[in-house]
């Protein structure tokens, strides 16, 4: 039976793929029309209707295929927050698709698209909580955070069993790239309303995405030059022992944010200067760097399946006992040493609080801060408020995280970052807002200049007539 089950949940689900995929190209490739039709409305109805189906199939397989002794109460929050999860996700991706790649829908049926694309993130991750809390105890932990393909075959990676020899596959990149993607969309959209016009960051996002890459590496080799508190690797021993290559190894791990965010703007700014100069670098800063905290919250995930970066050692209860079952169980163990902590212990979910601090800091900056303050607000003054927001993040965040994670051979390397970056930020904002202010008084102190005389008119000579 579960077999059964699954076949028909794989085919649900290519269908409801297949007539999703199609819809939204159709309809993005028809610009004729200003708004869903009929036809597009019943093929994505449909499309709904086979994940919900395919939702229900593909659990109730999952369940009977490993065995899984459930209790009728954790097979209603399985399958039901399956059935609601999968449609209510997929939801999500086909409104921010319409409403990021037709922004000229007709104006009712955009606020439909928004009303489902902001309505349907809590309720996605509702159903999402509830149907992991109906498994988590028969999940095995740590749970796999990616695969590895070597000469001995496929395998799965976990925290406890390291990644190993061969091409590996990490579900941390994968969550890296996703909150990319997602904050070039957004940032895109807003790029859209001012100059009308999509694909404007398409080449910057790569030259972004590498420097950003390079950045977070140069920093965390920077900052662990000598090693960190918990005795890591220390560069300046690796490069006199003649293993300088390491510093490159970085598969390995060793990415910091602060520095691979420094180095994305920078590029990015001067791309755009170089290729792009009709667009206002303040305006760019406005509408992108915002976005990189929706980037930073997706990306923190990857740190929870490689089980890393956390905070202290503490009691699952009583402070902590709202988290979902299967997020307690894995912050159970221990990355750093390999090992499970004693039963009723975690290590305090960094990633999840840090998450959630980006994600309210974004709305924060890019919505309400719009809203409140309207007139008189310079551009590049919300971009600046995002050094502020992380800068003021880091602080509060250093002191919780676990000494293994540290960084720098004292812990202080990220704390000096970050208040380097909330004065970055204060410094910015006033510049920004200082610079033009100046420039308006000084116009309308300088003395008008006097009206230039027009030049005295000289007597139309009129035209000899023919004698008589």
């Amino acid at each position: 039976m579960g077999y059964v089950l699954l076949v028909f949940g794989i085919l649900a689900l290519g269908a409801a793929v297949f007539f999703t995929v199609t819809t939204l190209l159709s309809y993005k490739k028809d610009r004729r029309h200003k708004a869903l039709d009929k036809q597009h409305l019943q093929k994505l109805g449909i499309a709904l209707g086979c994940y919900f189906a395919s939702a229900i199939m593909l659990q109730m397989s999952i369940a009977l295929l490993a065995n899984w002794d459930l209790s009728t109460g954790l097979w209603v929050m399985a399958v039901a927050g399956a059935a609601l999860f999968l449609p209510s996700f997929a939801l999500l991706w086909i409104a921010f698709t319409l409403r990021f790649s037709r922004p000229d829908t007709e104006p009712k049926q955009l606020r439909i698209i928004k009303i489902c694309l902001y309505g349907s993130i809590p309720f996605a991750i509702g159903a999402f909580l509830l149907m992991g809390e109906g498994f988590a105890q028969y999940l095995s932990y740590p749970l796999v955070s990616g695969f590895t393909i070597n000469d001995t075959g496929f395998h799965w990676v976990t925290a406890a069993t390291g990644a190993g020899s061969g091409f590996h596959l990490a579900w941390y990149g994968l969550f890296i790239l996703t909150g990319f993607i997602v904050s070039y969309f957004v940032s895109d959209h807003e790029f859209y309303k001012m100059y009308h016009k999509h694909g404007i960051l398409e080449n910057c996002l790569f030259v972004v995405f590498v420097f950003g890459i390079l950045g977070a590496r140069i920093w965390y080799v920077v900052g662990n030059w000598n090693g960190d508190a918990a005795g890591g690797i220390a560069f300046a021993d690796e490069v006199a022992a003649g293993r300088w290559y390491r510093i490159f190894a970085v598969w390995e791990g060793g990415l910091t944010v602060l520095g691979g965010v420094v180095a994305g703007v920078v590029s990015g700014a001067l791309y755009l200067r170089l290729r792009r100069k009709y667009v206002d670098i303040r305006f760019a800063m406005d509408a992108v760097m915002p976005t990189i905290l929706i980037a930073q919250a997706i990306g923190r995930w990857g740190n929870f399946f490689n089980n890393e970066v956390y905070g202290q050692t503490v009691a699952m209860s009583p402070w902590w006992n709202f988290l979902p079952t299967w997020i307690k169980l894995q912050m159970n163990f221990d990355g750093a040493s390999r090992t499970f902590l004693e039963p009723g212990m975690m290590n305090v979910p960094l990633f999840l609080i840090e998450g959630i601090f980006n994600l309210v800091g974004f709305f924060v900056i890019a919505k309400v801060v719009p809203l409140v303050w309207k007139k008189g607000r310079e551009l590049g003054v919300l971009g600046s408020m995002y050094l502020i927001w992380y800068g003021v993040v880091r602080i509060i965040m250093e002191p919780m995280r676990n000494v293994n994670y540290n960084m720098g051979t004292t812990g202080g390397w990220s704390v000096w970052n970050s208040l380097a970056y909330i004065i970055a930020g204060v410094v910015l904002v006033v510049v920004f807002e200082l610079v033009p202010y100046i420039l308006r008084k000084k116009k309308q102190t300088e003395p008008a200049a006097a009206p230039e005389q027009p030049e005295e008119e000289k007597p139309v000579e009129e035209p000899p007539h023919d004698a008589a």
